[in-house]
């Protein structure tokens, strides 16, 4: 029983630590809007598009290229979300590049979108908050695209509600993201470490679990391929640095297997 309310507790700080607005059961409240935790029916250059609607935001000013942000590739890129049935959006939120342009639009059938609100440029570069209401608009579907600006376009978190609540924008996990560049340059040497370490530490007769550590590397490699696409130049550098330093531990390896078996051949 105690163990219980021990994890209860333990449940309701994190919660309220954090701010977002969810249920002790892990689902996101009412106050929190229609789409959050939604993965969006459609999308087209956009990546990371789960966060998006996770409930964690960046901090004003923060760079718009994050473990936090999803990145649109120019003003094609679109998500589409499905609100479930024709619904009216009242208010909208959407924390995003301050230097560009941020447009909502709805639509009845998934195919023509009227627009909705617009968040326009803001003085201020990096990420910044913007917040639409009251807004009148009904629809199923809920598109949001990016232009103008520099035409690099980051988001890192959007939500609508139908009725506004009191409290708006809603609850956000407020966090300082980690630069693209920095991030993507820590696992890559996290990745080369994992691998020359099994490459060098391999034995034929080791322990089944101990081999089945190359699922270390491995899944840090998959990581790396789905958030380094398309590379950054200091980014690309570093992985064939890291690249080139585990064909070195494989050839090494390789090379002293070959002269042991030399040796006690002879």
């Amino acid at each position: 029983m105690i163990r219980a309310v021990a994890i209860v507790a333990a449940v309701a700080w994190a919660v309220g630590c954090t701010g977002v607005a969810t249920t002790l059961g892990g689902r996101p409240g009412p106050e929190a809007g229609l789409i959050r935790g939604k993965m969006p029916e459609r999308a087209h250059g956009v990546t990371h598009v789960d966060r998006l609607t996770d409930g964690i935001a960046s901090t004003p000013d923060d760079p718009p290229r994050t473990d936090l942000t999803s990145v649109m590739a120019g003003s094609d890129a679109f998500v589409i979300y499905d609100l479930g049935r024709e619904t009216a959006v009242g208010c909208a939120v959407v924390i995003a590049d301050g230097d560009d342009r941020y447009t909502l639009a709805l639509s009845h059938d998934g195919a023509s979108f009227a627009p909705l609100w617009t968040a326009d440029s803001t003085p201020d570069r990096g990420m910044q908050p913007r917040v639409g209401r009251p807004l009148r608009g009904t629809g199923r579907y809920l598109r949001l695209t990016a232009d103008g600006g520099d035409g690099g376009y980051a988001v890192s978190e959007l939500a609508v509600a139908d009725v506004c609540p009191a409290r708006w924008p809603p609850a956000l996990a407020l966090q300082q993201g980690t630069p693209l560049v920095e991030s993507a340059t820590l696992k890559i040497w996290v990745f080369a470490a994992a691998a020359v370490a099994f490459i060098v530490g391999y034995r034929r007769r080791m322990p089944d679990f101990l081999k089945l550590l190359i699922a270390i590397p491995a899944g840090v490699g998959v990581a790396l391929g789905v958030q380094l696409w398309p590379l950054p130049g200091p980014v690309a550098r570093a992985l064939l640095l890291a690249v080139a330093l585990v064909v070195a531990a494989a050839g090494g390896r390789i090379a002293v297997s070959r002269l042991s078996r030399r040796r006690a051949a002879s």
